[in-house]
């Protein structure tokens, strides 16, 4: 018989089968299998006649929505950017200093690249330094709640911070066309205030997985909530373009009345919906509840907030983690932020092609974080590789791939439809970084994933003050193709050189600071029953 009923069943277990979710423990994986047989769980405890929807789907779903519309908000500017300018002598320059670099490809997109004029809305003389302030603008302040994010998330609720900071941004998305008519100053303020929300997205959606996720669906739920940043870029991109041309939507302040809007529905739904931790969770079933805190891992006090700064300081897996995120994340701050005026400067395409071109192979990047996260797993439940193992090689496919397909991209000339093609091959690959370091912060340590991740975000997310400031310097002189190859060099070779540092260090095994944490926890347990 599966279930083996024992005499002394703990008091949580008891607690569970009554449905006493507030005297409710935390049980540990002996006391589970005195309770049923893991295995046959859902087997065993299925109802033909009840239709139930996990409720840990619930969580990803609106997490996966949530960070779809952190960055549609994020990344809008980056294509309304070039429609709110009034670049007609910019133009002249960019064609005077680059005519001979696509000569052909410049005369067969002529009436489109002419198109960008056509961007409706208010225009602004802003010059390139104006306009680098703006856009960098965002990471003022940005790298400041994601480093302290998860600190907030442990202190107040993952599920607070993150609906706080989605909403928040939303609110000031909303308020963006009017702050541009006040000025460039008030523009800024409000660009770096939604900095400021944003920032406690990650480090709060990485708790909330950690709390929710079973060991054996972690690659998979991660991948499928981080996915919503992919594809968050793709409508961000492909609809912003065609907002600012749109007149019955009155030009590119559209691009930020709509996300604004959808993020306001949005947070209603998550503070409807959502609750911080499974056993918190008034309807969730009871095998779904055992079947989450079947791991060891995810019976840890995530609600401690004691923190071991200096032996985390001093972990080399957790400096492993960083140089695997601040890798990605220089990568791609280059593809989203700077990109777009790579297709309109060197390949000259209009600001409604560039959206598209810029935003829809980001799909790819999804569909390789879907794919990758399910051969993951299924690679750790085979025990065919350690999990250490697996996430070095999908983290090294996907940073190595990255890397070799923009050194391709430099020699491919002014062939644009292989430029596009590695541009999405890229991203494909780049998707593989969810089941490699990205996962590892929740792996390290559970209880701390929002912090780890918090603090490796907040450092990485520098690199968005780097990028636009080295891409302006390189192509000062014009945006050549050379120019612009040097700044895939330099990118390349930082995917190199953060995966070679982070194959060395990584580890997915719960580090000896976590191990020594859950021992006290446990002793104070055993101590407290005797």
């Amino acid at each position: 018989m599966c279930i083996a009923w024992r005499e002394n069943l703990s008091v949580s277990m008891v607690a569970i089968v009554n449905n006493d979710f507030h005297s409710f423990s935390k049980p540990t994986k002996l006391e589970l299998s005195k309770f049923f047989c893991l295995d046959k769980i859902f087997l065993r405890f299925k109802d033909p006649g009840r239709c139930y929807i996990p409720k840990r789907f619930i969580v990803a779903f609106l997490g996966f929505f949530g960070l779809v519309n952190a960055f549609t908000m994020r990344v809008n500017l980056s294509v309304a950017m070039v429609a709110m300018v009034n670049n007609t002598e910019e133009n002249a320059k960019v064609f005077n200093s680059s005519g001979d670099e696509c000569p052909n490809f410049m005369e067969a997109n002529d009436d489109s690249t002419r198109g960008q004029s056509s961007s409706l809305g208010e225009k602004y003389d802003w010059d390139a330094r104006t306009q680098g302030m703006i856009m960098s603008s965002f990471f003022y302040a940005y790298f400041v709640t994601m480093l302290t994010g998860g600190y907030f998330a442990k202190r107040f609720g993952a599920k607070l911070m993150f609906g706080a900071g989605v909403g928040a941004t939303s609110i000031l998305t909303l308020l963006t066309p009017v702050a541009v008519r006040w000025g460039v100053i008030p523009f800024i303020i409000v660009r770096a205030l939604e900095g400021v929300g944003e920032g406690l997205t990650y480090p709060a959606i990485n708790t909330m997985v950690s709390q929710w996720a079973p060991k054996l669906e972690r690659s998979r739920i991660s991948s499928a909530v981080f996915s919503g940043a992919s594809i968050g870029t793709v409508l961000s991109f492909s609809a912003s373009g065609m907002m600012c041309k749109s007149e019955a939507l009155g030009g590119w302040p559209s691009a930020f009345y709509v996300f604004g809007a959808i993020g306001s529905f949005w947070y209603v739904l998550w503070t409807i919906f959502i609750y911080e931790t499974p056993d918190e969770h008034p309807t969730i079933s009871k095998e779904e509840l055992f079947l989450i805190y079947e791991s060891e891992e995810n019976q840890l006090p995530h609600k401690d907030l004691y923190i071991p700064w200096r032996k985390i300081f001093t972990s080399l897996p957790m400096w492993a983690v960083l140089f695997g995120n601040f890798g990605s994340y220089f990568g791609l701050a280059v593809l989203t932020t700077e990109l777009p005026s790579y297709l309109s400067g060197v390949l000259h395409y209009s600001v409604e092609a560039s959206g598209l071109l810029t935003g829809l192979p980001n799909l790819f990047e999804a569909l390789g974080a879907i794919m990758s996260s399910y051969v993951a797993d299924k690679l750790i439940s085979s025990k065919r590789l350690s999990v250490t193992t697996v996430r070095k090689i999908f983290h090294s496919m996907g940073m190595v791939g990255s890397g070799i397909c923009l050194l391709a991209i430099t020699v491919s000339g002014c062939q644009a439809t292989l430029i596009i093609v590695l541009y999405s091959l890229l991203l494909y690959v780049n998707g593989f970084k969810y089941s490699g370091f990205h996962v590892n912060h929740v792996e390290i340590y559970p209880p701390l994933a929002g912090i780890l991740l918090g603090m490796t975000n907040s450092i990485s997310s520098l690199s968005g003050i780097i990028v636009p400031n080295m891409t302006g310097a390189f192509t000062a002189s014009g945006n050549t193709r050379t120019n612009w190859n040097k700044v895939f060099y330099v990118t390349a070779g930082i995917y190199f050189i953060s995966t070679i540092l982070y194959d060395i260090f990584a580890s997915a095994e719960l580090q000896p600071w976590g191990l020594e944490k859950k021992g006290k926890k446990q002793s104070s347990i055993s101590e407290t029953k005797n």
